[in-house]
């Protein structure tokens, strides 16, 4: 337990200055913000320019979706859920008389084909061209002045190589252990 209260009054100091600061700020924010109408802008700050976005409506502009198209997505809705989660609206047509499909194996299944109704494609509306403003011209960019080479660095006069030094003499060589 003496750790638990140690560790509470050693923080009690900065959680205190913390606390006392957090209501200080507050306070001084507080009575700068109801001092006095010098806060508000007496000035309009409408844009001068005007903006005509009716360009826009043009390209906003969706085609209205043909009704055969929804009775298409319908009925592959209602096809899906009943023939096993099949996308599309797909039957399969037995041959007459109800034997095997001409062209397929015997014990295979035959392949479906499509019953739906044909997907009018709608037709694009054409995109406005907008003027565009011819872009200025800019004035040519001014060649900077050579820039000046600077002299070769002399070369610093040559260093006498010293005269050498005699070969030390050989190290004493002990008498030999009787």
């Amino acid at each position: 337990m003496s750790i638990i209260r140690r560790i509470a009054h050693n923080a009690a100091a900065p959680a205190a200055l913390v606390a006392i600061s957090l209501l200080a700020t507050t306070a001084a924010a507080t009575l700068a913000l109801a001092g006095s109408d010098e806060g508000f802008l007496d000035a309009r700050v409408n844009s001068r320019v005007e903006v005509d976005y009716s360009a826009d409506e043009v390209a906003l502009r969706i085609p209205p979706l043909s009704p055969e198209i929804i009775e298409d997505i319908r009925r592959g809705r209602t096809g899906s859920n009943s023939e096993g989660g099949g996308s599309g609206s797909h039957s399969t047509t037995p041959a007459p008389g109800g034997g095997a499909v001409p062209g397929t194996a015997p014990g295979t299944t035959p392949r479906p084909t499509f019953t739906g109704s044909p997907v009018a494609t709608p037709t694009p509306t054409p995109t406005p061209v907008l003027p565009v403003p011819p872009t200025p011209t800019l004035p040519p960019i001014p060649t900077l002045p050579p820039v000046p080479t600077l002299p070769p660095v002399p070369t610093p006069p040559s260093v006498p190589t010293p005269p050498l030094l005699p070969a030390p003499p050989p190290p004493p060589t002990a008498p030999p252990l009787p």
